[in-house]
């Protein structure tokens, strides 16, 4: 994953207002230069890096909301992730049947290419709603976000107590759904928990300057159960997209999905085993409660 452009200069005494002007500026400029790359193709590491800066930048615009209207600019900003995010999720699932059709035994793979045939079938509606989303997002929230950025004003401290505590929130929260999940590991609350893990990541990143050390304590604990989270999660969209796909269509496909849907429940039951161990660790080790308490 491609990494948000330093912001130097900003230190735990920066003035908030100013840390937000800079800091939104240098989330745009990152989706700008993305949105460059998709100019004459939607690849599917240019949509995925295009859609990792926007969340980067919806997460800024989360976390300084408090200093200007940016909430409008906010659903703005989730309209064009929406977008991304509907071919993103087309392309992994292509990328991923390709290669089951690749390594499947020869009399198989017809099945995988009309499976994969069948589940791409709406992409190009898709990366047209994504061109258009893309035009908007040049014409409107672009300008709209520029000048937004220039009526940023509030009191507080780049690294102060309600920076601080905001994070801490965060970290319940995390815990919380930890707890949920001990008592039943079903996929909506890790859904539910990748998302937060994903939400404090990125702010994370936002006050790197300010807290180095605690905020790269905090990222080295999150970015692995992110990971994990996100293989679950990977494979819980599999087995819901192949489950419905081994009930619909011809034979060839049908008879695919349900071979694929094996391995995926195996794959799903691995990775589940991988963040029970994970979460595990976090509780044995007692990491979100010192994690709140280095934000003290």
């Amino acid at each position: 994953m491609a990494q948000p452009s330093p912001t130097r200069g900003l230190g735990p005494d920066s003035r908030l207002a100013e840390a937000a002007r800079r800091l939104v500026t240098s989330r745009l400029a990152d989706v700008r230069h993305e949105e460059d790359a998709l100019a004459h193709a939607l690849s599917m590491d240019g949509v995925h890096d295009m859609r990792v800066a926007i969340r980067r930048l919806r997460a800024a615009l989360r976390v300084f909301r408090g200093l200007g209207d940016l909430r409008p600019l906010e659903t703005e900003v989730k309209r064009l992730q929406d977008a991304l995010g509907e071919v993103r999720d087309l392309h992994v699932q292509a990328d991923w049947l390709h290669e089951a059709a690749r390594e499947g035994k020869a009399s198989r793979r017809a099945g995988y290419h009309a499976l994969s045939a069948h589940v791409t079938a709406p992409l190009p509606t898709k990366e047209k709603a994504l061109r258009r989303a893309l035009k908007r997002w040049e014409r409107r929230t672009v300008p709209a976000l520029l000048d937004a950025v220039k009526h940023l004003e509030g009191p507080g401290r780049y690294g102060g107590r309600r920076v601080r505590a905001q994070l801490r929130r965060r970290l319940r929260a995390l815990d919380g759904l930890m707890a949920d999940y001990a008592e039943a590991p079903d996929a909506l609350i890790a859904h539910e928990m990748r998302k937060t893990v994903k939400k404090l990541r990125y702010e994370a990143e936002i006050f790197r300057p300010a807290m180095r050390r605690k905020m790269q304590a905090l990222l080295e604990a999150l970015v692995p159960l992110q990971e994990l989270l996100g293989e679950l999660h990977d494979a819980d969209v599999r087995m819901g997209l192949l489950e419905s796909q081994s009930a619909e269509g011809t034979e060839a496909p049908r008879t695919a999905a349900r071979e694929l849907l094996k391995r995926v429940r195996e794959e799903r039951a691995e990775h589940a085993a991988h963040t029970a161990r994970e979460l595990q660790r976090w509780h044995a080790e007692k990491l979100v409660r010192g994690l709140r308490h280095l934000l003290d």
